[in-house]
């Protein structure tokens, strides 16, 4: 039924209940499993015309590849591999244009999520991605 299933991850414990979840199906329907976090670069803050981004795009770029190397070894001690994507955007475009280019049948996240100055994946993020998405969600509390 799924072949392959999409994990948003962004460090919360709500996006790690919906990876546990994701493997279980993945396990269940021998899927591939996609692991992606967004670091929102589209609401960067801005101080009379200069950008914060560079160090602060990094940092948080450096935050999201930790939570992704956290979930990554997790697939692997559930004995699976799975793809890592790390984008950079507006969190719910991102999270709807990724599973529809890579053909994704089902999108497994998190009811609420972490947010942050620049980097979010929130209940908002969930809801706006549920509503949109012409790929299956299922929301994990």
């Amino acid at each position: 039924m799924f072949k392959k299933i999409m994990v948003a991850i962004d460090g919360s414990q709500s996006s790690f209940n919906a990876l546990n979840t994701a493997i279980d199906l993945a396990k269940r329907f021998e899927a591939k499993l996609y692991l992606v976090s967004v670091v929102n670069t589209a609401n960067l803050p801005m101080n009379v015309g200069v950008s914060y981004a560079p160090g602060l795009v990094r940092d948080l770029e450096n935050g999201a590849r930790d939570d992704l190397e956290k979930a990554k070894e997790t697939v692997k001690k559930a004995g699976l591999l799975c793809n890592v994507k790390l984008l950079n955007g507006e969190p719910r475009n991102e999270l709807t244009r990724f599973p529809q280019e890579n053909k994704i049948d089902l999108i497994v996240m998190g009811k609420t999520g972490n947010s942050g100055l620049a980097r979010i994946l929130v209940g908002s993020v969930t809801r706006y991605v549920s509503e949109r998405s012409q790929t299956n969600v299922l929301i994990v509390d």
